[in-house]
């Protein structure tokens, strides 16, 4: 293929795709904040740091005593300081729930529903919310994701293709030339330095829907013959110390319960997500059943939990996220920029006319996928909220919750809007 061949490529694939890959990206981009913005928006998420070692025996404890009847399958040391222990709650039939513990005391200051911001911008970054339709059991929402990362790589490959020794072209900006120029000059700026994060976004993209059909990570060892009783059974916070004493420089951030105790946690390793670094215990006597270190992971293995932190940008805290934040902008505002420029050199070459069929049906398969969103949006907002029987409702939340996500909603939708009265 020739340059100009593509040239067509990188341009056809931005005008097809483009407003729907804005909308992903755009969604990407806010969910890098989302725990932060919840706590924000909502008192509930807001706790004092606890002062010395965590309570997880105390906070087990309380939240046993304010959740009766429900199953804890996971408790969860605070996101930050600042933020409170979390409890996973089943509820049978029913919509899982969560129980915040201050930290501090070690008493349960809410249980509430499983929604929030930050789980809208998950489910609606992860599969749109469309997950009732399956292809080769995956949902379909799975597989449009999985096309937008497609998409990108796409874009960064032909665009390094035609575009003439682009490595010239990092300090390069015309000004005073037309709103042409600068736009397409832009566009070619904020690619050339988003290169790394485009190519970054676009692998873990791809990454989570060839996920659905590959192994997992290392399974639990299984729980041995019961032993004959030596006394009681210990408790949380002895099975804490027992495994952190039996690996050095492991820090748990997570317990599991089930019939074998896990502690998730961090080592010192290097981008890699709690569940990579592992310990399990008997329950019944405190014994060390296993321990999974992320340097005895196989390479694979090892990138089944690099993913996370790469894609989500959350391993340096709050100065990582920024730069994620503000890469996801950029990458946002390229996916609406090529898709105006290819739409205008269209116009230029076929005229208006020729111009409505592929822009009409670019807003239009993008509005479609968006009121299949939609709809399942509001069936799994309203399971969240449900009741132990399974009988869906709008679930419990601060209005402040709501309104930030009806206003990103309408910016959404506004900036579609407003892109296509431009091509008029």
């Amino acid at each position: 293929m020739s340059r100009r061949d593509w040239f067509k490529v990188h341009g056809w694939v931005g005008l097809t795709a483009g407003l729907l890959l804005f909308v992903v990206c755009w969604s990407g981009t806010v969910a890098v904040f989302s725990r932060e913005i919840d706590w924000l928006l909502d008192p509930a998420r807001r706790a004092a740091a606890a002062e010395g070692p965590l309570g997880w025996e105390r906070a087990h404890a309380a939240v046993l005593a304010a959740a009766p009847g429900l199953e804890l399958s996971q408790l969860n040391a605070p996101y930050k300081p600042g933020y409170p222990m979390e409890a996973w709650l089943e509820v049978g039939d029913g919509p899982p729930r969560r129980a915040l513990v201050d930290p501090a005391t070690g008493q349960v200051t809410a249980v509430t529903h499983y929604f929030n911001v930050q789980r809208f911008f998950r489910s609606f970054h992860m599969a749109l919310f469309i997950t009732g339709w399956r292809v080769a059991g995956v949902p379909v929402g799975y597989w449009v994701i999985g096309l937008m990362a497609a998409v990108l790589l796409a874009s960064l490959v032909s665009g390094l293709v035609f575009y003439k020794r682009w490595w010239r072209g990092f300090w390069s900006l015309e000004l005073g030339k037309g709103p042409k120029v600068f736009w397409s000059g832009l566009h070619k700026l904020a690619g050339l330095w988003s290169l790394w994060f485009v190519l970054l976004i676009g692998l873990t993209g791809l990454w989570y829907l060839a996920e659905w059909f590959t192994s997992r990570s290392p399974e639990a060892p299984p729980l041995p013959a019961q032993a004959a009783a030596a006394g009681p059974a210990p408790g949380l916070d002895a099975l804490v110390a027992a495994g952190e004493a039996a690996y050095p420089g492991f820090r748990t951030r997570a317990v599991s319960f089930g019939e074998v105790v896990a502690l998730h946690g961090q080592d010192g390793s290097l981008l890699v997500r709690d569940r990579a670094a592992k310990v399990w215990l008997d329950p019944r006597d405190g014994a060390v059943l296993g321990i999974q270190r992320p340097g005895d992971l196989t390479p694979y293995q090892r990138w089944i939990d690099t993913a996370d932190p790469l894609h989500f940008g959350d391993f340096g805290g709050l100065w990582s996220k920024s730069v994620w934040f503000a890469f996801g902008l950029a990458l946002s505002g390229m996916a609406l920029t090529g898709a105006y420029l290819q739409a205008q050199r269209q116009r230029r070459a076929q005229g208006a006319q020729a111009l409505r069929r592929p822009v009409a049906l670019a807003y239009g398969v993008t509005v479609l996928v968006l009121l299949l969103s939609a709809g399942w949006g509001v069936a799994e907002i309203r399971d969240y909220g449900g009741d132990a029987a399974g009988n869906p409702a709008w679930p419990a939340v601060p209005w402040a919750v709501w309104a930030f996500i009806a206003a990103w909603v309408a910016t959404t939708l506004a900036t579609l809007t407003v892109w296509m009265a431009k091509l008029r």
